[in-house]
């Protein structure tokens, strides 16, 4: 790894506001490269935006089949959902889905946008990187991926999160790294708890800022779910 490269790249993508995701999650997974590239497996993305974190991954993983997976319409309709779990208190409307379709707040990206972004990067036509259009729960079960060293979940809402667990974790190589983005926010939080209770993983996850093991029992930030952005867990 050419770590001053890898972090020049960190900083362009952050300076053309191209992500959303800040510096230190970036370090996070630059600081488990080592385990993660010993690991056989492709790295996987789901929920994109404009892609600026997937170009970072394209770039660290150089030798890797990257998975750049998202709608690039913005989210699903409720009814097309796998789940319609509601988990959002809204203070004026109740307890809501925010995460659906019409009301995409910024996140209805085109693929042709995100594709030019990996070409602003010299990424043009690189045959590891395979574009995935369509919502996860129509592309996810037909997807043409055996092994996952390294699987970002950042797609906002509770039914997606859980449908990315349910088809593409059992792919998860033994010492793979899952990271979810949107732990920090109500739907995603209790996906992933859900999902854990029903798998019988502990509910625990990894701090991104120091890699330190936290419970999910705990409030330990001042997030809207209590956690922070960015936590991840290790396959075992």
């Amino acid at each position: 790894m050419d770590i001053d490269f890898i972090n020049n790249i960190v900083t362009e993508v952050r300076k053309n506001k191209v992500t959303m995701v800040s510096e230190p999650l970036f370090q996070t997974t630059i600081r488990n490269y080592y385990n993660i590239n010993s690991i056989q497996g492709d790295i996987v993305e789901c929920g994109v935006w404009r892609g600026g974190y997937s170009v970072f991954l394209s770039h660290l993983f150089k030798d890797r089949t990257i998975w750049v997976c998202d709608s690039f319409e913005g989210f699903q309709s409720l009814k097309d959902a796998k789940y319609n779990k509601l988990t959002y208190s809204d203070p004026i409307n109740g307890l809501t889905e925010r995460f659906q379709k019409g009301n995409n707040m910024g996140m209805d990206v085109s693929l042709l946008d995100v594709q030019n972004v990996f070409k602003q990067f010299n990424l043009e036509n690189d045959p590891r990187i395979n574009f995935v259009k369509g919502f996860v729960n129509k592309t996810l079960p037909n997807i043409n991926i055996n092994k996952i060293a390294l699987l970002r979940i950042d797609v906002d809402g509770y039914s997606p999160t859980r449908e990315v667990l349910d088809y593409l974790y059992n792919k998860v190589e033994k010492g793979g790294m899952v990271i979810f983005d949107d732990l920090c926010l109500s739907e995603a939080a209790a996906a992933v708890k859900d999902w854990m209770i029903e798998k019988n993983i502990p509910l625990e996850v990894h701090n991104p800022y120091n890699d330190k093991i936290y419970s999910l029992n705990e409030v330990v930030t001042q997030s809207e779910s209590g956690y922070y952005t960015g936590s991840y867990i290790i396959k075992k």
